[in-house]
């Protein structure tokens, strides 16, 4: 009897066989020699199941940002204010241990997405930022239904994406202090929610 693979899973399996190795090689250094030894298969099996080397390190990314996710939603789950939660949205990816290694991958992805012109990069660079908006908006519509915004709108989820792109790209100056940033950030978009939050009550 023929035996039945089923292609997401083996798909998922080399992905997270080689998942050290993209931390080790990098995107741009990352071979499918690399990928087939360290997977146990050849590379003519690579192919029967990812179509290129940027398929490859999609899903392997894929993986890194399931156990994001799940990290991060224990970290919401378990703060009581929206500041908390923002905050912890905005810092894990800059926390110490295995987030380093992630996100100097992520740097490097997000510089051959801003220098080329992959519309397949683009793309799953934009599925990434939808999943995380995700997070963000229930965050937002929770501080709402708790009484700890007034809305949803007065703390724009687009802002917080792209201020979290920013901290990424300005991570690397000497002397930047991310905490300390994303600490006035969220200062100054709370004082603002909360003077909204007066001057409604005042009407």
């Amino acid at each position: 009897m023929a035996i039945i693979v089923n292609k997401e899973e083996k798909r998922r399996h080399i992905a997270l066989a080689c998942r050290e190795l993209l931390l080790e090689y990098g995107i741009n250094s990352l071979t499918i020699s690399h990928i087939a030894q360290t997977a146990g298969v050849g590379k003519g099996t690579i192919y029967e199941y990812f179509e290129n080397k940027e398929d490859i390190v999609f899903e392997i990314i894929t993986t890194f940002i399931a156990d994001h996710e799940k990290k991060l939603l224990e970290r919401v789950a378990g703060s009581d204010s929206a500041r908390q939660k923002l905050f912890h949205f905005l810092n894990m990816l800059f926390e110490e241990g295995d987030a380093h290694k992630h996100l100097k991958v992520y740097k490097e992805f997000l510089a051959i997405s801003l220098m080329g012109e992959s519309k397949e990069m683009l793309a799953f660079s934009l599925q990434c930022r939808q999943r995380f908006m995700a997070i963000l908006d229930t965050v937002l519509h929770e501080a709402k239904t708790l009484g700890q915004i007034i809305s949803p709108e007065a703390l724009c989820a687009n802002s917080f994406a792209v201020f979290a792109t920013g901290l990424v790209v300005d991570s690397r100056l000497e002397g930047f202090h991310v905490q300390h940033e994303i600490n006035l950030f969220l200062n100054s978009i709370m004082t603002m929610n909360e003077k909204q939050s007066i001057k409604k009550e005042s009407k």
